[in-house]
């Protein structure tokens, strides 16, 4: 059986060099499944398994119609939004996940980016090195204590949350379409719908997947029923938030300032060929362009999508991906995304 891993930082080739599955061949590519070098694509094309990060997108019928032989797609991240899963059930292709991995690597990265938001750290630091920081009045910032924090999503990431923000002795709200009670009960919040939650909060966090039913659940019409002055927190999925309205409620001051370790269209336009079939369609153009717009405002925190990026958290994604594939050589299935 052939495994083909996509996505290969150095950390990841030395885990998989002294990791290797019996019966399984490895072949192992540094670059996304996006920038394949066409001298390779012959050596790929009859694999079994590939393995994905979330830096290949569009992992469509288009591009795996070109592997005849693939049966498994072993994806090494809890999201898969970067698949077509209804080709792969059409098709009988297999896509595994890693469930769990990182609920507190991400939990703590989401305080730390709200730290540095809301404590004006970075601004320091700059001015700092800079030699022009006389003006302690640029690095105001405001407490965690007592300030009210919307969850949104309470899987293990969310969970974690609410734990921190407790230890931050913060007033915690949750929303999830499917609450868990007992939980609730035994770390003291309640659930409340998402208005109440928008209309409540003064720190919003989200810590939920993309699906099609929360595209762009902060939008517009979402800000307005907000706080003046609340604060944004993303390390979910860029395509929760639309972009240019969080752009317009910031400049308006509706929202205080937003950290966000996510984007929606993520890749820099640098990432397409400039031809007439490779560029990006207008909406993906606009959609950069505002997030390049957001970028310069000094109340916005832009991290390039690694909140789970912790040396601990990489090695549990790689021994749950190699898990994963070891399975299915062993005709069992595990961690399986695909309904039927």
């Amino acid at each position: 059986m052939k495994a083909v891993f996509f996505d290969v930082d150095d950390l990841t080739f030395d885990y998989l060099e002294k990791n290797k599955i019996k019966g399984v061949e490895y072949k192992i590519c540094k670059y996304s499944a996006n920038n394949i070098p066409e001298s390779d694509l012959f050596y790929l094309l009859d694999a079994e398994v590939l393995s994905f990060f979330v830096t290949s997108t569009g992992i469509d019928g288009k591009f795996l119609d070109k592997f005849k032989n693939v049966k498994l797609i072993a994806n090494r991240s809890t999201g898969f939004n970067n698949i077509d899963l209804e080709y792969c059930k059409e098709k009988g292709i297999e896509v595994v996940n890693v469930p769990r991995y990182g609920e507190a690597t991400v939990a703590e990265y989401t305080y730390g980016m709200l730290l540095t938001l809301v404590r004006k750290i970075a601004r320091a630091r700059r001015d700092l090195k800079n030699g022009n920081c006389a003006n302690l009045n640029r690095y105001m910032g405001i407490d965690l204590f007592n300030k009210t924090i919307g969850i949104v999503g309470t899987g293990a990431i969310g969970r974690h949350s609410i734990k921190i923000a407790k230890g931050f002795q913060m007033k915690i709200l949750a929303y999830d379409l499917y609450p868990n009670q007992e939980f609730a009960k035994e770390e003291g919040f309640e659930y409340v719908s998402l208005e109440e939650l928008y209309k409540n909060s003064d720190i919003i966090s989200l810590h939920c997947p993309s699906t099609p039913d929360n595209y762009h659940m902060l939008d517009e019409k979402a800000f307005k029923q907000m706080k003046d002055g609340v604060i944004i927190l993303n390390t979910s999925r860029g395509e929760l938030i639309n972009a240019e309205d969080l752009y317009d409620a910031v400049v308006s001051k509706k929202v205080g300032g937003a950290a966000l370790d996510v984007l929606e269209y993520e890749r820099s336009l640098v990432d397409f060929k400039v031809n007439d079939t490779d560029m990006p369609e207008d909406g993906i153009l606009l959609t950069s362009f505002v997030n390049l717009k957001l970028m310069q405002l000094s109340n916005v925190l832009l991290t390039p999508h690694i909140a789970f990026n912790s040396i601990d958290a990489v090695h549990r994604i790689l021994s749950t991906s190699l898990d994963n594939i070891k399975a299915f050589s062993e005709d069992r299935i595990q961690n399986s995304v695909i309904k039927r």
